[in-house]
């Protein structure tokens, strides 16, 4: 069961935190960090540099608490500060899914666990098309259509993590579902459902 249901318990919790209760700290970790788990392992293969990173995420709160401003969406501010932590530590690493800047950096969809039972009203090639053409997407459009489809994040939500306004956030999301819907001959909503399907069901890291 969800420990946190709504803005408004996000926003007294976060506040009882700011406020100096650290066992509110301990709630927020449980709710959020095996999603912030699946999603740092979709940046790096090294799963300890993630929960490294997440554990620093949250050591960091502790240190800065008192330049914290309030918020009503704590995973929203989570996912921000763990990817930012990764993609610093992947550049300082000199790691090569590094390129240039914070803009380039890898994201994988991690497809090949259960594709094919979410995939079921598919004939095998539109199977093997449409898991090619996913593969084939900018890293970027993968971890939009991930935050859109796994997580449920709204597009204001994922403008902010990919550094975008609001009206490119959509048009990548809208981008990467034609792209899918040109290779299968589906309508646009077939699509959505199911990336929502393969997506949504897909978070199998766990801390």
């Amino acid at each position: 069961m969800s420990i946190i249901e709504n803005k408004s318990d996000e926003r007294l919790l976060w506040s009882r935190f700011l406020n100096g209760d650290d066992q509110v700290l301990s709630l927020i970790y449980l709710q959020y960090s095996n999603s912030l788990f699946d999603y740092g392992c979709r940046f790096t293969v090294d799963k300890h540099l993630v929960k490294d990173c997440i554990q620093e995420v949250f050591c960091t709160l502790i240190r800065t608490r008192k330049n914290l401003s309030s918020t009503d969406n704590i995973r929203l501010y989570l996912l921000q500060s763990l990817k930012r932590r990764i993609l610093r530590d992947l550049k300082s690493a000199g790691s090569k899914s590094m390129l240039i800047n914070d803009q380039e950096y890898s994201f994988d969809l991690l497809l090949t666990e259960n594709l094919d039972d979410h995939l079921r009203e598919l004939d095998e090639e539109k199977r093997e098309l449409l898991a090619g053409a996913m593969l084939s997407l900018t890293d970027r459009q993968k971890e939009a259509i991930y935050l859109r489809f796994n997580k449920g994040l709204e597009y204001e939500e994922i403008s902010f993590l990919l550094n975008l306004n609001y009206q490119s956030a959509r048009a990548l999301i809208h981008r990467a579902i034609e792209k899918l819907r040109d290779v299968i001959h589906l309508q646009e909503k077939k699509v959505s459902q199911i990336l929502f399907a393969i997506l949504f069901n897909d978070s199998k890291a766990v801390l």
